[in-house]
């Protein structure tokens, strides 16, 4: 069994939480791997609710795909072939959609096998968790003090990778601009 197919199986026989959909199995995240991932960045979740918006669901509006398309200065259609051009693999800390943002922190604390899972599996040298629920769920994993502020980038190193913690793309693409250019040169 490949490396896609193992992490899908994770996603999919996963039942712990509430959701709404599993759009890491009907968009095919996985199919995005990069032959190598250098950096794992990590998200929150699907937008929660019926919404069908999705970093993956290239065929709807997605607020995250706009905000990376920002930040990387390529076009919306080109930001999942930039990152896996680069060795970056985009996830996040809750792979369902939540039914709602109440639901997110509950979800996120069941996730953390998953993401685990996921950062044994892909082995990346850097990792760019973005947002409270992202930087919640790696300090979770690797034992460490979540940041007292997610306004600015931080850097802390541990073991063999580099962990960076860093707001969301979509709060630096509203409120953050000038972050921009920093997150930029982490994804590569």
């Amino acid at each position: 069994m490949g490396l896609r197919e193992r992490l899908e199986g994770e996603v999919r026989r996963c039942g712990l939480c509430d959701y709404v959909d599993k759009p890491f199995l009907e968009h095919g995240v996985y199919s995005w791997l990069p032959e190598r991932t250098k950096i794992l960045a990590i998200g929150e979740s699907p937008p929660p609710g019926k919404k069908v918006g999705s970093l993956y669901n290239t065929g709807a509006f997605d607020r995250l795909r706009l905000s990376l398309a920002f930040i990387l200065g390529v076009p919306q259609e080109k930001v999942l072939e930039r990152l896996r051009g680069r060795g970056i693999f985009f996830t996040a800390s809750v792979k369902c959609r939540p039914p709602d943002r109440k639901s997110i922190e509950e979800m996120r604390r069941r996730c953390v096998p998953l993401l685990r899972g996921e950062i044994r599996a892909l082995q990346p040298k850097r990792i760019l968790a973005m947002g409270r629920f992202a930087a919640s769920s790696v300090c979770e994993i690797f034992g460490l003090e979540p940041p007292p502020c997610l306004k600015e980038i931080r850097r802390v190193k541990c073991g063999s990778a580099e962990i960076f913690f860093a707001p969301h793309p979509n709060y630096i693409f509203r409120f953050g601009r000038g972050l921009a250019p920093e997150l930029a040169s982490l994804l590569g």
